[in-house]
């Protein structure tokens, strides 16, 4: 009986999520028959969930719009996921956050007195890699994103064809339109990902140089399958190619760009290789990708490298 309150409960929120669905979809969802999402249907309805039938082939269910649902319910197990994945964001600049420490009295305010005190707890025994061990309350000023990331989001959330002005790292300003692809957090900065109408190529761009972005509503968006394309398209041929065994499969895990992939060449996961287009014309990415390949470490076999980062690695090897 729980088990199907709790499917009923999911499948509201399920319906009310979604603009349309059939019973085919119900069933696939919830792993259960035809028959069964219909008799949950009936059973949604009772309850008092305004759901409209639609006849013909293309036919299913809609949910008339504004209507409240339930209020949200946590089981124990689900409060402390969520407590934990709060707590492992902490200083990775977070769009949209502004108090972190009104959003955590908000949760633990719906938690019991017996629920708050393991909460607590937990807060104390579970560090994350960007927790201070000495003060797990602290927050650093890199807590907080760029204010420029919730404006491009926003807008990004209205249309993905935009219009900036842009500054690089010599201080030269240019207007850019671009195609918004994604945003990523990378080195305590925050990037975005787009297609550069101007220079006709991808393009990572940091936000806080970003200023004075509007929509171009000229530009009309792109079909999905294209868009896709763009996203894991290289900007150029590979010119880092790698060898990892498992110690650097697992460094790399920990530490590596959003748009960096590996290709597992073993059943078992232990050897995978690695490639991609490094900018040989800009000095900061041969210098983090020099820091990143020392910190791989010794089971990387380099496959192709450029002799510019290869004379980079010797010359930051000779410092110790």
């Amino acid at each position: 009986m729980a088990e199907k309150f709790d499917r009923i409960n999911t499948m509201m929120r399920y319906m009310n999520n979604r603009q349309t669905f059939t019973l085919r979809e119900l069933a696939d969802e919830f792993h259960v028959s035809k028959r069964t999402a219909l008799r949950d249907v009936q059973t949604i309805e009772s309850l008092g969930m305004p759901l409209e039938a639609q006849v013909g082939n293309g036919g299913g269910y809609s949910v008339m719009r504004n209507q409240l649902l339930p209020a949200v319910q946590f089981t124990t197990d689900e409060l402390k996921s969520l407590f934990l994945a709060f707590q492992a964001t902490a200083n990775q600049q977070l769009p949209y956050l502004q108090d972190r420490q009104r959003l955590l009295e908000k949760l633990l305010a719906i938690a019991s007195q017996a629920q708050q005190d393991d909460l607590l707890l937990l807060k104390q025994l579970i560090l994350f890699e960007n927790t201070n061990p000495a003060n797990p309350n602290l927050l650093e000023l890199s807590d907080f994103a760029t204010p420029m990331l919730r404006t491009l989001l926003e807008l990004s959330l209205q249309y993905q064809q935009l219009d900036f002005s842009y500054t690089d790292n010599q201080q030269h300003a240019t207007v850019r339109t671009i195609l918004v692809l994604n945003f990523y957090f990378q080195n305590s900065h925050w990037y975005l990902a787009a297609y550069d109408y101007t220079r006709q190529a991808k393009r990572n761009f940091r936000v806080d140089r970003i200023t004075e972005p509007v929509i171009n509503w000229q530009r009309s968006m792109p079909k999905q399958a294209e868009l896709q394309s763009l996203k894991h398209t290289s900007p150029s041929a590979p010119n880092l190619r790698l060898q990892l065994q498992s110690t650097a499969i697992q460094r790399f895990k920990r530490m590596h760009a959003p748009q960096f992939q590996l290709e597992y060449i073993d059943p078992f996961q232990n050897v995978a290789k690695f490639e991609t287009s490094i900018n040989l014309t800009n000095p900061q990415e041969i210098s983090f990708i020099s820091d990143w390949l020392l910190f791989l470490g010794d089971e990387v076999k380099p496959i192709e490298v450029p002799n510019i980062i290869r004379a980079n690695i010797q010359q930051k090897m000779q410092r110790w």
